[in-house]
């Protein structure tokens, strides 16, 4: 067993917090200190998770860590991300990378220049429907993969709108789950009752041939968080939220169906994430979802909404 290395959380918003509490369960990772304007907060969790609290993360940063989670609020990402970068500590930020794309690509020069470790956390490929699902296309001729993901309002979003905040979760696995980049993007956005929009149907085409739906909106009282898709030889049917996978198999005699629920190993996105972060700072391999790969989706969802 060698040394623990010592980590922090930057933001303690609902998904700062799950970090914390992660980093805690992890074995061979010490949850160095923890930061947040709000110091009540901070003391509260860190009196409960035993570690340090900050209400300036920058002192945070002086803790002699090996890494942090990054999970302020998106507008504040490049700030926080540059801080991190001269520090010299490496970094997972939560998704979206940032909120433009100049912001974006000084966060990743700011870690190339410093040589730190940046990891962008999109969560999503961690559910482990993904890899299921991955597996079972795998020399299947995909036509069309479609992906819901509705619910409520979220009164913790302030700065960005729906695309950014929920459709780069979707455009990142339609990169991922078709292993191509995009050709074509159409979209189209309402507004109806927040600042930013909270409705968005994007269409697009991928350079292999695929198609690609993606349905987002807050206006929905429920959650739904669902994967479909169309090949020549089936259609697979699968929910992130229940972590389950459907497969509906054509039999050529009769055009009926066969349908097939998948195995799926139940774990916690978050979890798996986390692990994959610390397992490429103990070793050389690069973080699993690049700075680039951030770029990307954050490319994807601001052509979206129409801007450069």
């Amino acid at each position: 067993m060698g040394k623990a290395l010592r980590v922090g959380v930057i933001g303690l918003g609902a998904m700062g917090r799950n970090h914390v509490r992660v980093y805690s369960e992890l074995p061979d990772v010490e949850l160095a200190g923890i930061a947040d304007i709000d110091q009540g907060l901070t003391q509260s969790l860190a009196k409960k998770y035993r570690t340090k609290s900050f209400s300036d993360y920058k002192e945070l940063l002086q803790e002699d860590l090996e890494a942090v989670s990054i999970a302020v609020p998106t507008s504040l990402h490049r700030e926080v991300a540059l801080a991190t970068a001269d520090a010299g500590t490496n970094m997972l930020i939560e998704k979206p990378i940032a909120d433009s794309i100049s912001a974006a690509n000084s966060i990743i020069e700011a870690a190339s220049k410093n040589q730190v470790k940046l990891m962008v956390g999109h969560i999503e490929r961690f559910n482990p429907v993904i890899p299921v699902i991955k597996k079972e296309i795998e020399g299947t001729e995909v036509s069309l993969i479609e992906i819901t993901r509705i619910g409520p309002f979220p009164p913790r979003i302030k700065d960005v709108g729906v695309v950014i905040d929920l459709a780069t979760h979707d455009i990142d696995l339609l990169r991922y789950i078709t292993g191509s980049e995009f050709k074509k993007i159409y979209s189209l956005t309402s507004r109806n009752l927040a600042p930013y929009e909270d409705t968005a149907i994007l269409l697009l085409q991928m350079e292999n041939g695929i198609l690609g739906r993606i349905t987002v909106n807050w206006l929905t009282p429920f959650k739904v968080r669902e994967i479909n898709i169309a090949t020549r030889e089936k259609f697979i049917k699968a929910s992130l939220i229940d972590q389950k996978v459907t497969t509906y198999n054509k039999y050529k005699e009769n055009d009926s169906y066969l349908v097939k629920e998948l195995s799926v190993p139940f774990g916690e996105p978050l979890k798996l994430e986390l692990e994959a972060f610390i397992s490429s700072l103990e070793t050389k391999i690069p973080p699993p979802i690049s700075g680039e790969d951030g770029l990307k989706a954050l490319q994807a969802a601001i052509q979206c909404l129409g801007e450069s």
